[in-house]
């Protein structure tokens, strides 16, 4: 596995709006920003997909605490979408090694299993760090997060090396 920086982490995808944390109303940990349009991407409801013009203004989070039915919510307005308004998939709140932790590239923990079985290591960070680089991610429209999948994927390696001693509070 090749070194990834928070730099590059950061950098990806990063939502230029919201800012500041807020706390989720189900599981009182912190979200992180997401934006109406992304969060209009992965919504089943045909009158909100794709249409963020239409969710209720404010700033929006995502809550990735895995035991948390709430995906995202807006805590101004008491509005929350929960795992099964989705269209997709949370990695953050599944137990399925096939749910992708990079949907830009479709790398889940069952991929990089399979990497490591046929070739005895992964490069997966190396390459979408590459991708990355490259213009090809497009993480605000792929990623239910809405920013860089790469501290996942790190996540997702750890957990298909076996090496996880104990399961980071994201993977909850």
């Amino acid at each position: 596995m090749s070194s990834v920086s928070s730099e590059e982490i950061d950098e990806c995808c990063r939502p230029t709006s919201p800012t500041g944390d807020r706390i989720c109303p189900e599981c009182t940990e912190k979200g992180k920003p997401v934006l109406p349009f992304t969060i209009s991407v992965f919504l089943k409801d045909p009158e909100l997909y794709l249409h963020p013009q239409r969710l209720p203004h404010g700033d929006y989070y995502f809550c990735e605490k895995k035991s948390c039915p709430i995906v995202y919510f807006n805590s101004n307005n008491h509005v929350a979408f929960k795992k099964h308004e989705l269209r997709v998939k949370v990695w953050q709140k599944e137990d399925d090694s096939e749910v992708p932790a990079c949907y830009c590239f479709n790398n889940s923990v069952k991929s990089i299993q399979e990497e490591l079985k046929t070739k005895g290591t992964t490069d997966v960070t190396a390459r979408i760090s590459a991708e990355v680089k490259a213009g090809n991610c497009r993480c605000e429209v792929t990623n239910p997060q809405g920013t860089c999948c790469l501290g996942n994927v790190i996540k997702a390696v750890k957990i298909a090396k076996g090496g996880v001693i104990q399961v980071p509070q994201a993977y909850r």
